[in-house]
């Protein structure tokens, strides 16, 4: 083989390798036995040193000799050899191929502040004016899940009016605190308002498969189905942004999802689990749809911040006029 054709031949592109070990050229020298630095040396790759170095490994691995010469960045071995090698080469370079995995794209956090203090503010108060759960209480009479009448009246707009209610301090405090916190994160990755619109669709999507899909007839009421979908919607954005798939990859976000609805919502009896469960359902399927597509980046300008913002404002404040009606 001439070494013109060798040169053609092993002009493939160079990836990144896993394996990061120099070798010394003498050292290398000392493995070739004398009968073959007598034969002629074909160039077989031109690398950077470290890249020789991984590839001379592949080379030793299957006991072909070979010579790396650091000075002109070239391994070279015997021409009978030569066809061999570069068989052995290309195989590792092709199972190398996708080695090491691209970073996903940095995460950029919007510049804008979300209100979030103002809207936990808001709902603190609401629950002043409403009081805890009380069976006579006309909000939570018009406006609670209440399972049976959403399926046979229709009265769909409970699916968002529950979320604006508490059943007492302690429930309201855990969602303010836990739940802002994990909003505010949203709002800072996605922006205000959009934010706000895919806690409100989420948690409305999420009670309504709870609703569906749940065999029993149940009351219950509370911002935490929208909360969990937040969780939900940062593990879909970590899906969606996998630049490789393999398993390692799925499971690890997929289990600190579950890990925190494990650890959240899973305490206390009056616990609504089918809601938390379906609202971080809901939240994986729209995150892993940001994460995949623009959405993010073409809702960023602050008008349409503004517009999303205002329309879940106005989509809680209609449910309640239907409430009322």
């Amino acid at each position: 083989m001439s070494s013109s054709s060798t040169d053609a031949r092993s002009g493939f592109d160079s990836k990144p390798i896993a394996m990061r070990q120099r070798v010394q050229r003498s050292e290398l020298e000392e493995t070739v036995p004398d009968n073959a630095k007598d034969q002629e040396l074909a160039p077989l790759a031109v690398e950077e040193t470290d890249q020789l170095a991984a590839l001379s490994l592949v080379l030793s691995a299957v006991g072909i000799d070979h010579v790396l010469d650091e000075g002109t960045h070239q391994l070279r071995v015997p021409a009978r050899d030569a066809k061999s090698a570069l068989s052995h080469l290309e195989q590792y370079r092709w199972e190398n191929r996708d080695w090491p995995p691209l970073p996903p794209p940095p995460q950029t956090l919007h510049p804008q502040s979300p209100p979030t203090v103002l809207m936990m503010a808001l709902l603190a108060l609401f629950f002043v004016h409403t009081g805890p759960w009380s069976a006579g209480s006309p909000w939570f009479v018009q406006g609670a899940i209440d399972s049976t009448v959403i399926l046979e009246r229709g009265e769909w707009w409970r699916l968002v009016t529950a979320l604006t209610l508490h059943a007492n301090l302690a429930h309201l405090s855990g969602n303010c605190l836990i739940g802002g916190l994990v909003i505010h994160l949203l709002g800072k990755t996605t922006g205000y308002g959009l934010a706000w619109l895919l806690l409100l669709l989420n948690g409305m999507a999420g009670n309504l498969l709870n609703v569906v899909l749940r065999r029993d007839v149940h009351i219950s009421v509370g911002l935490s189905t929208s909360i969990f979908a937040v969780i939900g919607i940062f593990t879909g954005l970590q899906l969606g942004r996998l630049t490789a798939y393999s398993l390692t990859r799925l499971v690890l976000p997929l289990g600190a999802g579950a890990g925190l609805l494990a650890f959240l919502g899973s305490e206390g009896v009056q616990t609504d689990l089918g809601a938390h469960f379906f609202g971080f359902l809901c939240g994986i399927c729209w995150g892993a749809l940001l994460g995949c597509s623009k959405i993010i980046e073409r809702a960023r300008r602050p008008s349409r911040q503004a517009l999303c913002f205002s329309l879940s404002l106005a989509i809680v404040f209609f449910c309640w006029l239907l409430a009322f009606r």
